[in-house]
């Protein structure tokens, strides 16, 4: 989870964009957090980083749920394709020779 600090106005006195007062702080498992002094951000953009990535996440979590919906039906229709394919062509008996040939050279 990222957190994020204020900047106290002490801190702001004579920097060149005190505007930029929100650091965030990137939590370690072993000792607390880090702190991204380098990157100072103002609150307005702490706000429009957390609706783009919102918006990202929602898109992301669409494709995946259509993707995850579609799956089924292709992968139906290319078995139905198979089967179809299949059962209209008669078995060809050399290239069946030939991959059992390649097969058995391969052992």
């Amino acid at each position: 989870m990222l957190t994020v600090r204020l900047l106290p106005e002490d801190e702001l006195a004579g920097v060149a964009d005190p505007e930029r007062c929100v650091e965030p702080a990137v939590p370690r498992r072993a000792e607390g957090a880090i702190t991204v002094r380098a990157l100072r951000m103002t609150p307005a953009d702490l706000v429009r980083l957390r609706i783009e990535t919102d918006l990202a996440l929602a898109d992301m979590r669409t494709e995946a749920m259509h993707a995850e919906a579609t799956w089924p039906q292709r992968l139906a229709q290319w078995h139905a394709d198979g089967r179809t394919a299949v059962e209209a062509n008669e078995l060809d008996t050399a290239l069946l020779s030939r991959v059992l040939h390649g097969l058995r050279a391969s052992l």
